[in-house]
């Protein structure tokens, strides 16, 4: 067992889908909220649990072109397949792995997490078929009842892996099921137990609690995931933890959009946040022009995005008082290169 230079420990090999995520180098295509299996600590927003909606990273939409501008905003190599669980729109997803494996290419890296529920020969055979690399499992660990159902999976010429989180409390069920996969998958993930806003209450039910005040990871997840690791004789055993999904895989996929999706008027700070100048008020068209006739500001550091008024910090900066007197609102905006443009840090001038 090795501690990796991304907060996460290992024995063995990354599969491929790992190594693209640490990277940043994967697209997240949620194809539905909608799941058979009700995990008690499911982290799934309230905007996407039990909703039959698709989201692109951050992106709601159902245009596969939509899909398209995510991915090569975003650089991506691949694209990780999660829900919900995905075999509930079977035929969604398959058009989905098609439609990229037509558009980006055979060596473009799809995987896909589901549990076993919806798991069959005829299921599997389309996902293969529809060109899947690479296929997750998350099976239940207090119940051994589905458990066979991933040796279907060898029948296929793909990587099968496993990946459960690290649960306080279930260290005899957990290894019962680590035993009995053992020569049957490529690898197997063992997450990090975590907190989210829709989970927190089950999780506080269930009598766990977060490890210190300014992490999401759980009490005791961490220790049982190490004694998992030294325990299985699976050959590829990954521990990932709450901070690489959030100081590595997505502070990574974000400096790559930030590259793309940053506009001139746009600094791109170390962390991929655009820190950007935003005049909030009414007639922002004849603002802008107002703006660009009297003070000679190029065209191209000055534009309307939903109801704001986006130009450099020195512009907002320099032209604070007037922008005032004409009853606007100046500030220095630091947001998210996301869809959602998620702000982080807002001051007004």
């Amino acid at each position: 067992m090795k501690k990796t230079k991304f907060f996460s420990f290992l024995k063995g090999k990354l599969p491929k889908g790992c190594r693209q995520c640490v990277k940043g180098e994967k697209t997240v295509l949620f194809i539905t909220g909608i799941c058979p299996r009700k995990c008690f600590y499911c982290p799934i927003s309230d905007q996407k649990k039990n909703k039959d909606v698709i989201y692109f990273n951050e992106r709601p939409s159902r245009d596969f072109k939509d899909l398209i501008t995510e991915i090569k905003l975003c650089d991506s190599k691949g694209v990780g397949i999660t829900g919900g669980d995905p075999l509930v729109k079977l035929e969604r997803t398959c058009k989905y792995i098609k439609e990229l494996k037509k558009t980006f290419g055979k060596k473009f890296h799809i995987h896909l997490y589901t549990p076993p529920i919806l798991v069959n020969k005829n299921s599997l055979e389309k996902l293969y078929k529809a060109g899947l690399d690479e296929i997750r499992f998350h099976p239940e660990i207090t119940n051994n009842k589905l458990w066979k159902r991933i040796e279907l999976a060898k029948e296929y010429d793909w990587k099968i892996g496993v990946e459960i989180p690290a649960i306080p409390n279930k260290e005899k069920e957990t290894k019962k099921l680590i035993k009995f996969l053992e020569n049957k998958i490529d690898f197997l993930n063992i997450n990090e137990l975590e907190v989210s806003d829709t989970n927190a209450n089950k999780l506080i039910e269930n009598n766990y609690t977060t490890k210190d005040r300014i992490s999401y990871g759980v009490k005791g997840s961490e220790q049982l995931a190490k004694k998992l690791l030294k325990f299985s004789k699976i050959k590829n055993i990954h521990y990932c933890t709450c901070t690489l999904k959030d100081r590595v895989q997505l502070a990574n996929r974000l400096k790559r959009r930030a590259k793309n999706a940053s506009k001139p008027f746009d600094y791109v700070d170390n962390e991929g946040m655009l820190i950007k100048g935003v005049i909030y008020g009414k007639n922002l068209s004849k603002t802008k022009n107002y703006l660009i006739k009297n003070f000679d500001i190029p065209k191209e550091l000055i534009e309307i995005d939903n109801k704001r008024l986006l130009t450099t910090v020195e512009v907002v900066d320099k032209l604070k008082d007037e922008l005032k007197q004409l009853k606007l609102k100046p500030a220095i905006v630091k947001e998210y290169p996301t869809f959602d443009k998620m702000i982080v840090e807002m001051e007004f001038l």
